[in-house]
This record gives structure tokens, C-alpha cells and sequence, in this order.
């Protein structure tokens, strides 16, 4: 059984194709209050959460937007997948820890390979895209 089975945005992948991207994984433990990562920081992976929580902010001069939060088995990294090719893929947004969160890191090549030869992936990123906006236009 593979580390991403339990994921559901990879259902769709034959398990040698789960086998095969969970080469790529790591777990990691993020302490509670940690920053993963910064608004405009170079995304070289997706994050998923396995359990605990996550914040997705914006912080501004006086003040901190909170998005939305990232809870078991979602993810984080969707708005840089879209990045050109020949761009450094920047992060949107900040993200830290609510709580001791564990994590697994995908990294970057490996999903972009993978949406190469499985074009719906696409498709599911755009869909959690579109999600996510109407979360955050909602809290607004």
C-alpha cells in the first residue's frame, strides 16, 4: 500500500503510478506556529496534510488575511502548478502550522511529470483552484 493511497486526488492513478510518485515523498513534521512557507517563496513542492492543520495567510503591513485553512488530506501548492515552464514558480500566499502538523512532500517534478501523461490532472487542480476562491471571497 502506498503512502498516497489514502489521498484522494490520486485515485484516479493506477497503483503503479501511485508507487511509482510516492518515490518522491517524504513525511514531515511542522511544529505548531512554523511557517512552511512565505508569500513569493520558490515552490518546489505540494504539501499534503496528514493530519492537523494549516493556515494559508496574507500578511500585510498592519495586518493578516487569513484565507483559508488546509485540514487532513488537502492539500497546498495548487496556484504555482500553473507558473510557466520557464518561470520560477512562486508561492501566492504564506502558510504556518495552527498545531503540530504532519506532512507529506511531493515534489514538484515529479506531480509535473505526472500531469504530462495524465491530462485530468489538470482539471482537479483547476477545480480546487476554483474552490478555493469562492472560500476566500466568501470570508471577505
Amino acid at each position: 500500500m502506498s503512502l498516497l493511497d489514502w489521498i484522494s486526488f490520486f485515485n484516479d492513478l493506477t497503483s503503479s503510478e501511485r508507487d511509482n510518485l510516492a518515490l518522491f515523498c517524504q513525511e514531515r513534521l511542522l511544529k505548531s506556529w512554523d511557517i512552511l512557507f512565505n508569500e513569493w517563496d520558490e515552490a518546489v513542492a505540494l504539501y499534503v496534510v496528514k493530519s492537523w492543520q494549516l493556515k494559508v495567510y496574507k500578511n500585510r503591513s498592519d495586518w493578516e488575511k487569513t484565507l483559508w485553512l488546509v485540514n487532513a488530506w488537502e492539500f497546498v501548492w495548487e496556484m504555482a502548478f500553473f507558473d510557466g515552464d520557464n518561470t520560477p514558480k512562486r508561492r501566492m500566499a504564506s502558510v504556518r502550522a495552527t498545531e503540530n502538523t504532519d506532512l507529506i512532500v511531493i515534489m514538484n517534478y515529479s506531480l509535473v511529470s505526472l500531469a504530462k501523461a495524465k491530462a485530468d490532472i489538470y482539471d482537479k487542480i483547476s477545480n480546487i483552484i476554483r474552490d478555493r476562491k469562492l472560500k476566500n471571497a466568501n470570508n471577505c
